[in-house]
C-alpha cells in the first residue's frame, strides 16, 4: 500500500509541474461596494461624486493570448448600491482611443468574440457553482444569462430587468449599469458576501482579461475562479412580483386561399417565493415571435436536431440539462442522447400544438436545485390533449460538484404515458478533470425490458491537453418521448487525443496549433460493430481570431436494413468502408467583409460525394449586416446520382439596441420551398416588447403555400 502511496503522490507532483495552474488554489481578489443615498442616473457618463468614493477593481490579467500577463489596457470597476440597485461604472481605458474600438453588432445577447465587450459575474450565493452575468458592448447592447454547476451550464438566452449605458471617449470607453436586486436571487439577511468576476475583450488584439484570474480553457462562466464582493449590507428583494400580459393578432392564409384570423391573449407570471426560489405561470402561452428554425439537410440515417428557440423553455433551461460537461469540447456527440428535449413539447410532426398553460418552480433552497415545470397542451388533429411535468433535483457536493437526479412524465388524455427517470451527477477536481456520469430508464405500456441508458464521460482539458473518455449503452427499447436520441440498441466507446501549442513570436501571426485524434466505435447489444470513425484533424487558429482546419476521417457503416437516403432511392444491406477529406476556413467576422469555405470529398458508402459550403458576411457598421450562405451536395451512387442546395440569406438592421430588423429567407431543394422570416421587434421598455412577423412558405414556381402576419404585443407590470 505505500507503493501505491508514493506513486500517488509522485503522480500529482508531476501533474502540478507538467500543467500551469492544476494545483493552484483560487486567487483571493476582493473589492467592496459601497452604500450610496444620492441618485445615481443611469447615462454613462459616471458624473456622480460617489463614483470617486468607491473602491476599483483594476489590475486584470490576461487569459489570451498570454495566460497570467497584465493586461495590456486599463480597466477600472466600482461597484454602488442603494435599496434597490446595484451600479456598476465601469472604465475601459484604450491607448488607440476611439479609433480602437471594434463594434460590430447592438442585439440583445450579441455574439461577444466579435466586438469590445466587458462583462461581470456575480455568485450571489457564494457557493462556487452559479451565477449571474450581464455585459455590454461599446454601442450599449445587453447581454445577460445564467451560469450553473461551475461554468458547465450557460444560458444568455434568460432576459431580466436591468439598464445600461456606455459612452465612447478619447480615452477609451466607459459604461454604467443599474441592477435591480429583484433580478437577482441570494441569502436572506445582512452581511452579504459575494462572489465576483469581471471580464474585458480587447477585439483588435484579440485579448481577454480577467480581473480574478482564470486559466485557458476556462471563461468568466467559471464561478468558482471569482474573486469576492463585500460590503452589501441590509438588502431586501421585494415581493419580487411581475405579470406579463401579451396580445397577439396573426392573420393565416394558406394554399387554398382560406384566411383564418383569430386573436390570442395569455399571460406570464414570476413570482419570487423565497430569495432562492422563482415561481413562474404562464397562460396560453404563445410562441409566434420566435424565429424560424436553419434548415438543414439530412443524408445520414438519423434524426437532425434543432435548437430550442422559445423562451418560456430557455429561461432556467440549464437546470433540466444532464450530461453537461461534454458540451466543454463543443461535441455534438453531446446530443446522442437528450433526457429532457423541450421541443417534444408543443411541437409534433413540425407543426405547433397549443399550449393552454402551465407552471415551472425553480431555483436554490440550501444545499439542493431545484427544476419543476408542468405544461398541458391541447388537443389538436390527431394529437390527444397532454400534459408534460419534468422534476429536477441536484445536491451541492464538494466544492463545485454535484449530484442529482430526474422524473419526466408525459400523460397523454386516454390513458397513454412514458416516463424517463434516473440519476446523475458532475464531478470537478484539480480545476480540469470533469467526470460526469448519468443513468436513465423509461417506461412506456408497450414496451418493457431493455429500456435502460447509462453514460459516462472523463474529461481533462487544461492549457495544452484536450482528452475525452467516454461509453455510453442504449437499451433497443430505451424510449425517452419527451428527450432526443439519435439511435438506441448500441453500445458507444468514444476517445479523443489533442493537443494545443502555441508557437509564440517564432509564428507571431499564429496564435494557436490545435491537431486531434477523435476515435467513434458504435456496436449494438452483441457487441457487433455497426459505425466505426476515426478523425484526425489539424486547425490552426490565427490571431485575428479567424481559423484553418484540415481533416481525414475513416469511415465503417454496417446497414442491416436499407437505408433510404430519399424517396424511392436506398443504399442496400451490407458493410461499407469510406474515407473523406475535408478543409475549412472561417474568417474575421468583425472585419467589413469576411467569408467562411468548406470542401469535403471522399467516398459515401457504395459511391461518392463531394461537398461545398461558402458564405459570406457585408457588415459595414454595427446598425447593417447582410449574410449569404451555400451549401451544395454532389452524390454519386450506383442507385442513382442526386445533388442538393441550401441557400440561406439573412439581412439585420438595428436602429438601436432596443428595436431591430430581420428578415430571414432560405430555399431547400430537398423541400423545394421558399420560406421567408421577417420579425420587427422594438422593446420599448425592458422585458416588454412589440412583435410584428411576417412568415411565408412558397414553392420554387412562385405558387404560395401559406402566408401569414402576425402582430403581438407584451407589457410588463413589475412589483
Amino acid at each position: 500500500m505505500q507503493w501505491i502511496k508514493t506513486s500517488l503522490i509522485s503522480g500529482i507532483f508531476m501533474l502540478c509541474s507538467w500543467t500551469p495552474g492544476f494545483c493552484a488554489a483560487p486567487p483571493d481578489k476582493k473589492v467592496t461596494a459601497l452604500y450610496t443615498e444620492d441618485k445615481i442616473v443611469v447615462d454613462g457618463n459616471l458624473d456622480e461624486d460617489d463614483w470617486n468614493l468607491a473602491q476599483p477593481a483594476t489590475d486584470f490579467i490576461q487569459n489570451e493570448p498570454l495566460m497570467k500577463a497584465p493586461a495590456t489596457e486599463r480597466t477600472e470597476v466600482r461597484i454602488l448600491y442603494d435599496d434597490e440597485n446595484l451600479y456598476l461604472g465601469v472604465y475601459c481605458f484604450d491607448s488607440a482611443g476611439e479609433k480602437g474600438l471594434i463594434l460590430t453588432d447592438v442585439r440583445r445577447d450579441y455574439n461577444p468574440r466579435e466586438s469590445d465587450h466587458f462583462s461581470v459575474l456575480f455568485d450571489t450565493f457564494d457557493d462556487n457553482r452559479n451565477g449571474f452575468v450581464f455585459g455590454s458592448n461599446p454601442g450599449g447592447a445587453k447581454r445577460e444569462g445564467q451560469v450553473g454547476t461551475d461554468g458547465a451550464e450557460v444560458n444568455f438566452d434568460w432576459d431580466t430587468i436591468w439598464e445600461v449605458k456606455t459612452q465612447i471617449t478619447e480615452s477609451g470607453w466607459q459604461i454604467e449599469m443599474a441592477i435591480p436586486f429583484t433580478s437577482l436571487r441570494f441569502p436572506e439577511g445582512g452581511g452579504q458576501v459575494w462572489g465576483v468576476n469581471f471580464s474585458r475583450r480587447i477585439r483588435r488584439k484579440n485579448e481577454a482579461d480577467y480581473w480574478s484570474p482564470i486559466p485557458r480553457p476556462h471563461t468568466l462562466s467559471r464561478v468558482s475562479f471569482a474573486g469576492t464582493l463585500e460590503g452589501i449590507n441590509t438588502l431586501r428583494q421585494g415581493p419580487n412580483l411581475y405579470f406579463k400580459p401579451y396580445v397577439s393578432a396573426p392573420v393565416v392564409r394558406n394554399f387554398e386561399d382560406d384566411v383564418d384570423f383569430v386573436p390570442e391573449v395569455g399571460m406570464d407570471v414570476k413570482y419570487g417565493l423565497t430569495p432562492g426560489l422563482t415561481l413562474d405561470l404562464t397562460v396560453n402561452t404563445d410562441f409566434a415571435q420566435v424565429e424560424a428554425d436553419e434548415q438543414q439537410i439530412n443524408l445520414t440515417r438519423f434524426s437532425l436536431f434543432f435548437p430550442e428557440k422559445r423562451d418560456f423553455f430557455l429561461e432556467n433551461a440549464n437546470i433540466f440539462q444532464m450530461g453537461k460537461s461534454q458540451k466543454r469540447f463543443g461535441d455534438v456527440s453531446a446530443r446522442d442522447l437528450i433526457p429532457f428535449f423541450s421541443r417534444r413539447i408543443g411541437i409534433v410532426e413540425g407543426q405547433i400544438v397549443p399550449v393552454l398553460g402551465g407552471a415551472r418552480l425553480s431555483g436554490r433552497m440550501g444545499r439542493y436545485t431545484l427544476g419543476f415545470l408542468s405544461l398541458q397542451t391541447a388537443k389538436f388533429e390527431e394529437t390527444a390533449s397532454t400534459n408534460f411535468t419534468v422534476l429536477r433535483l441536484r445536491r451541492d457536493l464538494f466544492r463545485n460538484s454535484d449530484v442529482g437526479g430526474i422524473f419526466i412524465n408525459k400523460q397523454v388524455n386516454g390513458g397513454g404515458f412514458n416516463r424517463t427517470y434516473g440519476f446523475d451527477a458532475n464531478l470537478t477536481f484539480f480545476n480540469y478533470l470533469d467526470i460526469t456520469p448519468f443513468f436513465l430508464k423509461t417506461e412506456s405500456p408497450d414496451q418493457t425490458g431493455e429500456d435502460l441508458a447509462a453514460n459516462i464521460g472523463i474529461i481533462w482539458s487544461d492549457p495544452f491537453w484536450d482528452l475525452l473518455a467516454e461509453y455510453m449503452t442504449i437499451g433497443e427499447n430505451f424510449n425517452p418521448e419527451v428527450g432526443f436520441v439519435r439511435r438506441t440498441d448500441i453500445r458507444k466507446t468514444r476517445g479523443k487525443f489533442g493537443v494545443k501549442p502555441r508557437p509564440g513570436e517564432r509564428i507571431p501571426w499564429i496564435r494557436q496549433f490545435q491537431p486531434f485524434l477523435d476515435v467513434n466505435y458504435f456496436t449494438d447489444q452483441e457487441n457487433i460493430l455497426e459505425t466505426r470513425t476515426v478523425e484526425g484533424n489539424f486547425s490552426i487558429l490565427f490571431e485575428n481570431n479567424s481559423n484553418l482546419e484540415f481533416s481525414h476521417t475513416a469511415n465503417f457503416e454496417r446497414l442491416d436494413e436499407p437505408f433510404e437516403i430519399r424517396p424511392e432511392q436506398e443504399i442496400p444491406i451490407g458493410d461499407y468502408s469510406f474515407g473523406e477529406y475535408s478543409i475549412s476556413f472561417n474568417g474575421d467576422r468583425s472585419r467589413l467583409f469576411s467569408a467562411n469555405a468548406a470542401l469535403q470529398t471522399g467516398g459515401f458508402f457504395d459511391g461518392d460525394k463531394d461537398s461545398y459550403r461558402l458564405g459570406v458576411r457585408f457588415l459595414p457598421n454595427y446598425h447593417f449586416e447582410a449574410d449569404l450562405s451555400w451549401e451544395h451536395d454532389d452524390v454519386a451512387l450506383p442507385s442513382g446520382d442526386f445533388k442538393t442546395n441550401l441557400v440561406s440569406t439573412r439581412l439585420v438592421y438595428s436602429f438601436n439596441p432596443r428595436m431591430f430588423l430581420n428578415a430571414f429567407i432560405q430555399y431547400n431543394s430537398t423541400v423545394g420551398d421558399i420560406e421567408s422570416n421577417i420579425r420587427f421587434n422594438f422593446i420599448y421598455k425592458p422585458l416588454s416588447d412589440f412583435f410584428l412577423v411576417y412568415n411565408e412558405r412558397r414553392s420554387t414556381t412562385g405558387e404560395v403555400n401559406e402566408r401569414a402576419i402576425i402582430a403581438k404585443m407584451t407589457y410588463v407590470f413589475d412589483f
